[in-house]
């Protein structure tokens, strides 16, 4: 077995390595950026599905912002990865709803988030720097 597959495996669920991080850094918004938002917001306030589809537009990230279909979606994953959990709060008016909160691995990945961002950041603005110079 390869050295790099066994180490991935030995990663407890909800943590990242190295490899993650360097993936975050890469991937654009098409692909992973729903993640994110949605610890974020989940973290500011835990929150149902429809209240996250609707906030989630307003936060400020490049592209079209996802559909409920692509938030339900993301919302199970992250469930099944323990990164969130869910429980359902019955209401006295209208029907039952399945509320998310932030577990620990939530709020680490969250963090590796932060330092993607940050590193992405700092190597657009690397660029920028070089695209001036050459004026």
């Amino acid at each position: 077995m390869a050295r790099g597959a066994a180490e991935k495996r030995e990663v407890k669920r909800g943590e990242l390595d190295l490899a993650d991080h360097e993936r975050f850094v890469r991937e654009g918004p098409q692909k992973r950026f729903i993640e994110p938002r949605l610890l974020y917001l989940i973290k500011k306030s835990p929150g149902y599905g429809y209240r996250l589809t609707e906030d989630i537009g307003k936060l400020p990230f490049p592209g079209p912002t996802p559909d409920s279909a692509a938030v339900y979606r993301t919302l199970r994953d992250l469930e099944k990865e323990g990164l969130v959990r869910s429980e359902w709060e019955h209401g006295e008016a209208g029907p039952s709803k399945r509320v998310y909160s932030l577990t620990p691995q939530g709020e680490a990945r969250l963090e590796v988030w932060v330092a993607a961002f940050k590193e992405r950041v700092k190597m657009l603005n690397g660029f920028i720097a070089l695209c001036e110079k050459a004026r």
